[in-house]
């Protein structure tokens, strides 16, 4: 067997009524709670979350809800310089991947030299630890809470720009499936698939180690059981804690093994045309599987007895997995979006 690294440092408190924890495990961690600030979308407010993290840590925070869908760089800018001159103890950043990694971005641009441009790209981009950031995701897709990657879009240069530094892990994660109830369909869907790429794209890449298959394994099983549920009964909280879980191990699974060809043109697509990156991955999520072809003869037929697809031939496992993305809504053709 290769050698294999895993490393995983955020300390992740999972399941139902779990943020209620949250002013325990902050003790735990001898968190500075003085000077709070809290990175999110306007629905995190509106959906009552902040209000719920401030009555449980009994603190006054300080909020900042600027955060758009796919974050460019001069967004993330603005919010950094509101940050900075607040001068945060702790961030607490609340909401899904874009929230999070604007969070992880801003965290460490706070402890580092240098403006965002000139880390996009760099392999362990930044020296020194940030302010220490607290990860409650209210959506189930990115992993972001147990990924040192952060992804924004460089809108002058047409281009996904990702950050890449183990200083981004968040030294703390609440994942409670009840924070993702107010999630709408169409959300459940791309966020869903996203974590299906996730599994997927890391099972199959050459970088896979048998800890990281251990999680895209898990991660395709608990969304072959539970995303059909989830997209139909948004108030089916069993599944909803499915889908939590498995986007949650997706994330650990492309820390160690990356992502792949889905990623890298579901990004271009995503940067041209605006669109949301749970649609980009499903558009590409088969094709690119079926041009791997039986280069992951053995991955497919794994993946789909995961699944619980009935067939052992890999196209018909791939048509099975077409169909599952068809009923979640989602267009094979381009010129569908």
């Amino acid at each position: 067997m290769k050698i294999v690294r895993h490393f995983m440092p955020t300390r992740v408190v999972f399941g139902r009524r779990s943020i209620q924890r949250l002013p325990e495990e902050v003790e735990y961690l001898s968190l500075d709670t003085s000077k709070v600030a809290v990175i999110c979308g306007k629905s995190a407010v509106s959906n009552g979350f902040v209000d719920t993290v401030e009555k449980l840590l009994k603190v006054k925070l300080s909020v900042f809800d600027e955060v758009e869908s796919d974050p460019s760089i001069e967004s993330v800018e603005k919010v950094l310089g509101r940050v900075e001159e607040f001068s945060p103890s702790l961030i607490i950043a609340i909401g899904g991947g874009s929230p999070i990694d604007v969070a992880k971005v801003v965290s460490c641009m706070l402890r580092n030299e240098g403006d965002i441009e000139g880390f996009i790209g760099v392999p362990e981009c930044f020296e020194n630890p940030g302010v220490p950031l607290v990860a409650i995701p209210t959506t189930s897709g990115s992993g972001s809470e147990v990924t040192p990657y952060a992804v924004l879009t460089d809108e002058r240069n047409w281009r996904k720009a990702p950050l890449i530094s183990h200083h981004m892990f968040p030294v703390l994660s609440i994942d409670d499936p009840d924070f993702t109830l107010t999630m709408p369909q169409s959300v459940t869907a791309n966020t869903g698939v996203d974590a299906l790429t996730h599994a997927v794209e890391s099972f199959v890449s050459k970088r896979a180690t048998p800890i990281s298959k251990l999680y895209s394994v898990e991660a395709m099983r608990l969304i072959s059981k539970n995303i059909a549920r989830a997209f139909g009964n948004p108030r089916d909280v069993e599944a909803r804690e499915g889908m939590m879980l498995a986007s949650l191990l997706a994330g650990m699974a492309i820390t160690d093994a990356g992502a792949g060809l889905v990623h890298t043109m579901a990004h271009v697509l995503g940067v041209m045309y605006r669109l949301p990156h749970g649609l980009s991955n499903a558009m590409f999520l088969v094709p690119v599987l079926r041009f791997y072809g039986f280069s992951v003869e053995g991955e497919i037929r794994e993946m789909g007895r995961a699944m619980g697809f009935r067939s052992g031939n890999i196209f018909e496992i791939l048509d099975e997995l077409e169909s599952l993305l068809e009923f979640l809504g989602k267009p094979k053709r381009l010129k569908d979006i």
